[in-house]
């Protein structure tokens, strides 16, 4: 199996330990977001990529996926997915999604494996919430996966931000009320940011790496009765399409 991993910077995947689109494993500095998903595979495959096998991990940069849209956009009516009913930020989300699923396909047939493709954006950064807006951009996610005919794509969506499921994960087994915490404001200068009230809960503004440290040594093990939906939703997901792989092997 090959784990592939796009996200939007250190905080929550990682990122390549030089400035390039993409990069194995060995040359990936692991954000919390890929502990968490490691967790998850921890669970159902019973090892782990990012310590027993890192060579079976790709990390490819948002710009990378913004290049591969480039390259596509010969067919222009295929990138078209903007509409009346779909808005322009929805409309981005699919794109990427898309173009992240051709490039899987292409890496599975170049590696003669199967790849689970993992898709991280944080639902909102900017301001509150609406209602049905963290659906909305779920469902293009998939319907980009979809469109690219990859089966084994992943939305990983924290609502509003990864700060959320990290402060759900600092409180502790049973992970109570942990509901409240995705109705937080995403945006950055609020007060009550999930970055801030993180922050708070540490009694310190902790490193990616260290936060990433911190999971490690502290699994984040809900059961699936947990109240935070953007996160059950995600580890559903990511169990199915695990689930399909172990069934292969």
């Amino acid at each position: 199996m090959l784990l592939l991993l796009s996200g939007e910077g250190p905080s929550d995947l990682g990122r390549c330990a030089m400035p390039v689109g993409r990069c194995d494993g060995d040359a990936f500095e692991a954000g919390p977001m890929a502990a968490l998903v490691d967790q998850i595979i921890q669970d159902v495959l019973k090892f782990s990529v990012l310590k027993d096998v890192p060579t079976r991990l790709r990390y490819i940069a948002k710009q990378c996926l913004s290049d591969v849209a480039d390259d596509l956009r010969g067919n222009r009516r295929a990138v078209s997915l903007t509409g009346k009913k779909q808005g322009q930020e929805t409309g981005y989300f699919m794109k990427m999604a898309w173009s992240y699923g051709k490039l899987a396909l292409q890496i599975e047939a170049d590696e003669d494996d199967s790849a689970v493709a993992v898709f991280f954006r944080d639902t909102d950064g900017t301001h509150s919430i609406r209602d049905g807006a963290w659906a909305e951009k779920w469902h293009s996610i998939e319907r980009g996966f979809g469109r690219a005919g990859f089966e084994r794509g992943v939305p990983m969506l924290p609502k509003p931000t990864s700060e959320a499921w990290l402060l759900c994960a600092a409180k502790g087994s049973p992970y109570q009320a942990c509901s409240a915490l995705e109705d937080l404001p995403g945006n950055l200068e609020s007060s009550r940011h999930p970055k801030k009230e993180l922050a708070r809960a540490f009694g310190e503004e902790k490193s990616s790496a260290e936060l990433r440290e911190w999971l490690e040594g502290h699994p984040f093990e809900p059961d699936s009765a947990m109240e935070m939906g953007s996160y059950r939703a995600f580890r559903e997901r990511m169990v199915e399409v695990l689930t399909t792989v172990r069934g292969r092997a």
